[in-house]
């Protein structure tokens, strides 16, 4: 019987097994019984091998996820002391203000950890994610240890990495000034959502050129956000707040936010709300700014949609997402943009209220063109006017660039900027002029003297013609008004 069965199985074998191999794809059939005996193998070596292992991934940004974690760069500052000492082959980058390297695993590398007796082991690894939608591979860093070790490593140890991985960035933090990217979508093979450099911008508020008085007002402002962590938490109010920086061009509008950060020790981002297609990409780029931070939208008067009356709504775009109208480019694409509900949602917003100690700065040229609702008061707390040169403001730059405190000439000077409006800009650049030239002092004062007097007539003529041409303006009203009343006479 059983010789029998054999003998017809073997016959049947040997007449299927050419149809499978022909009509059945060998990827499908190596997939299917990789996958079986992978599981099962996996499931034998676990009852043998007595050793966990736990992936952190590289920090990821997809379509399905608003924030990525930071995780990975707190376990590489973690493990960098170590590194230096075991690791044989070893990742080099500059470490804070470029003195020294900090060093991190190359790829296959692994070091030793001890933890209160428990020997742990860190490696750099390449694993694929099986948790992600595209289940793509990515970078990790793999700890490995006994599992008699589960209850340590999950209650003590991984925060206490996660915690000494926090103070070594901030030990070693650079300030950043970062840019959102400009692209056309957020997938899977986008690893961020801002762009940096280094900022090392030398502005000061003892350069700027300003009034004495509201800078001091200025600076005892951003000192009373900082220290009132206590304040914000005990009233309910999430730790931030809005800066309004409104007046002509060349007035220091983002020379100011430079010594603010500077004051402050703060990252910047810097929003270029046209390439923001969507309030949910908006959120994201949000959540992605770090504490301690200045959040900027310069010219906002001249973002998208977002100044003077609010658009009505369409009613044809009933598919169009909240908070976004498609207006087509140049080239006759539709691209998305952030309204004026959307930014405001964004300001004091939910979705505001992540993280801590953000500053969120707008600035414009015309501070008339806004929407109330965007610049009220509780939204943009402290309204900042950065006007015309005056005297005060011309001291500074006279001290930054001549090296001088007083001059007989100031008082002539301070008179003329008393009557006539000049930029901070300009005034700087007169006086740069005069020293590239290798004038000396009092030359320089007297040039700047002449500039600030053809600056004078200028706007004198421009008055003097933009009257006679409302008087002439008038003057024709008045003639078609009488001879609207001498046609009804008639």
């Amino acid at each position: 019987m059983d010789s029998w069965w054999f003998a017809n199985f073997t016959t049947a074998w040997f007449i299927l097994a050419p149809l499978i191999a022909a009509y059945v794809p060998r990827r499908l059939l190596k997939s299917y019984f990789n996958h079986h005996v992978c599981r099962h193998a996996k499931s034998l070596v676990a009852l043998v091998d007595p050793y966990v292992t736990v992936d952190i991934f590289k920090r990821f940004v997809d379509d399905d996820s608003i924030s990525s974690s930071d995780a990975y760069a707190e376990v590489r500052a973690y493990l960098s002391a170590a590194c230096s000492r075991e690791a044989r082959a070893l990742r080099a980058e500059s470490a804070m203000e470029g003195k020294g390297f900090a060093l991190s695993l190359q790829l296959g590398q692994e070091v030793a950890d001890e933890f209160r007796g428990a020997v742990l082991w860190w490696s750099s690894a390449e694993s694929r994610d099986e948790a992600h939608q595209w289940q793509i591979t990515r970078r990790c860093y793999r700890l490995t240890f006994h599992q008699r070790h589960r209850r340590l490593v999950v209650d003590e140890y991984l925060p206490h990495v996660r915690n000494k991985g926090k103070e070594a960035l901030d030990r070693d933090r650079r300030r950043r000034i970062y840019t959102n990217n400009i692209i056309t979508d957020y997938t899977y093979q986008d690893d961020r959502v801002w762009n940096h450099i280094d900022f090392k911008h030398p502005t000061t508020f003892d350069t700027l050129a300003m009034d004495a008085a509201k800078k001091q007002e200025i600076i005892d402002d951003l000192d009373a956000f900082r220290n009132n962590k206590e304040f914000y938490a005990r009233t309910g109010w999430p730790w931030k707040r809005g800066y309004l920086l409104y007046g002509p061009p060349g007035t220091g509008k983002s020379t100011m936010i430079a010594a603010m950060a500077n004051h402050l020790g703060y990252d910047v981002y810097d929003i270029e709300l046209t390439v923001v297609r969507h309030i949910h990409d908006l959120r994201k780029l949000l959540v992605e700014t770090t504490d301690k931070s200045i959040i900027v939208i310069e010219d906002i008067d001249c973002s998208l949609d977002l100044t003077g009356e609010r658009r009505k709504k369409k009613t044809s775009s009933l598919s169009s997402p909240p908070f976004v109208n498609y207006d087509p480019d140049d080239d006759g694409r539709k691209r998305s943009k952030v309204t004026l509900s959307g930014v405001l949602n964004f300001i004091d917003g939910l979705w505001s209220a992540c993280g801590g100690e953000r500053i969120v700065v707008f600035t414009t040229n015309h501070v008339d063109k806004l929407d109330q609702a965007l610049v009220r008061r509780g939204r943009m707390d402290f309204h900042i006017e950065m006007s015309y040169c005056r005297f005060d403001g011309f001291r500074t730059l006279a001290k930054n660039y001549l090296g001088i405190d007083d001059h007989p000439l100031f008082e002539s000077i301070g008179e003329m900027l008393a009557e006539v409006d000049v930029a901070p800009v300009d005034v700087a650049e007169c006086i740069m002029t005069s020293t590239r030239a290798g004038r000396g002092v009092d030359s320089s004062l007297q040039f700047l003297i002449e500039e600030v007097k053809k600056i004078k007539a200028k706007a004198d003529a421009e008055a003097k013609a933009k009257a006679e041409e409302d008087e002439s303006e008038e003057e024709e009203e008045d003639e078609e008004e009488e001879g609207e009343k001498d046609l009804q006479l008639q």
